[in-house]
């Protein structure tokens, strides 16, 4: 039955800036080639609330793409027109939430419950709104998909879901971010959008209270009173909370140390991972971070939360913060600045463990999910 079945995917967030969601899902879709879908599904539809340039995302030519509009919000659109349109036998949502009416049996990705378990790190639209129905869509769905064991754990915790209905499907960083950048383009991305030629911390991901702003800027500037060192440090993320990130900074005395920048290109992404001395996850929890995991094969060495989900995909290759303090994050700032050997090894390190990790197999095993879930649809065992 598996080579007949129809695959449909919910490709809203493929578009725009794209973050952690969009570029996870368009890394699967690259990957879903004829050789790979044969025997697998008749037919890949990507659904869309708008026209996409396939010759710009990659996207192979065995997988269709039909718009459905109008260009609503997400959750308007999922439920109005992807939902109640989409008649295929396996409905993918890769982002937390699933249509209210599914004809198909749905698979959603649920990549964390970080929200859940520090609700108060949360704007209150997260609280009331986005948790039920995050926790509704997992237990509603025929399969879910999530990012470590950690998450697995932590879904089934939270939000009451069968652990035996959750998959884990690693992420993976992309295979640019392991090639070393010319000397050329390093220059002129140091000149354009780095800004500065002292060595650098770097931090990349949305500013938002569990990834923790006001962490990172104290405790960087505590690195810079007790270490005395040159060391920059550049974010990279939206302000999706509207933080005072300027006031902060101001307020700290290092208005000429830091530099945020809201959205880059990830070939210019790629080469700040190279020139970077450090990335610094400065998050309260992480049970996944995609940006870590980049860092780690561009061979940078990382310092991030002693969290389960952070000892699974950095295998403990990393600068391990055991307590979200500003002292804390200083002193693991000032070793690997410091400390060159130090700061190789784990770079040397890092850079080892994330050979684990190909979008290759990540998109191979999220199929063999589906293949699953259309087995239970034809079973008549799916959720609805």
């Amino acid at each position: 039955m598996e080579g007949r079945m129809r695959l449909a995917v919910n490709g809203w967030r493929i578009h725009g800036k794209r973050t952690g969601v969009g570029r996870y899902l368009l890394n699967v879709l690259r990957h879903w080639t004829p050789d790979v879908l044969e025997g697998r599904f008749e037919r890949v539809t990507v659904y869309t609330h708008k026209p996409i340039d396939r010759a710009e995302l990659s996207i192979p030519e065995n997988i269709n793409v039909r718009v459905l509009g109008p260009q609503w919000r997400m959750l308007l659109w999922e439920n109005f027109r992807f939902g109640p349109v989409v008649r295929d036998d396996v409905q993918f949502s890769p982002s937390y939430t699933r249509p209210l009416i599914a004809r198909g049996c749905p698979v959603v990705t649920t990549h964390d419950a970080t929200q859940k378990l520090y609700p108060h790190l949360f704007p209150r639209s997260v609280r009331y709104l986005y948790n039920p129905l995050y926790g509704w869509s997992a237990r509603r769905a025929g399969l879910v998909i999530t990012d470590s064991e950690a998450g697995r754990n932590d879904i089934a915790s939270c939000w009451g879901v069968p652990i035996e209905r959750i998959r884990v499907v690693h992420l993976a960083p992309e295979e640019r971010f392991r090639e070393s950048p010319s000397a050329e383009i390093r220059r002129q991305v140091r000149q354009e959008k780095i800004g500065f030629n002292e060595p650098y911390f770097l931090f990349v991901g949305k500013l938002s209270g569990r990834r923790s702003t006001p962490l990172l800027l104290r405790g960087f500037a505590e690195f810079k009173r007790k270490f005395k060192s040159d060391h920059k440090l550049l974010v990279i993320g939206l302000n999706i909370h509207n933080l005072d990130v300027m006031g902060m900074i101001e307020e700290l005395g290092i208005t000429d140390e830091v530099r945020h920048c809201e959205y880059v290109s990830d070939d210019d992404l790629c080469v700040i991972y190279h020139e970077a001395d450090v990335f610094v996850s400065p998050s309260i929890y992480e049970s996944v971070s995609l940006p870590v995991m980049e860092a780690q094969a561009a061979g940078t060495a990382v310092i991030c939360p002693d969290t389960p989900g952070m000892r699974e995909l950095t295998g403990g290759d990393a600068s391990l913060l055991p307590k979200p303090e500003v002292g804390e994050m200083a002193e693991a700032m000032g070793r690997p600045a410091k400390d060159s050997d130090f700061r190789g090894d784990l770079a040397r390190r890092g850079l080892e463990n994330s050979k684990r990790f190909s979008w290759k197999r990540c998109s191979h095993e999220t199929l063999d999910v589906f293949e699953e879930a259309g087995r239970m649809r034809f079973s008549g065992s799916r959720s609805g």
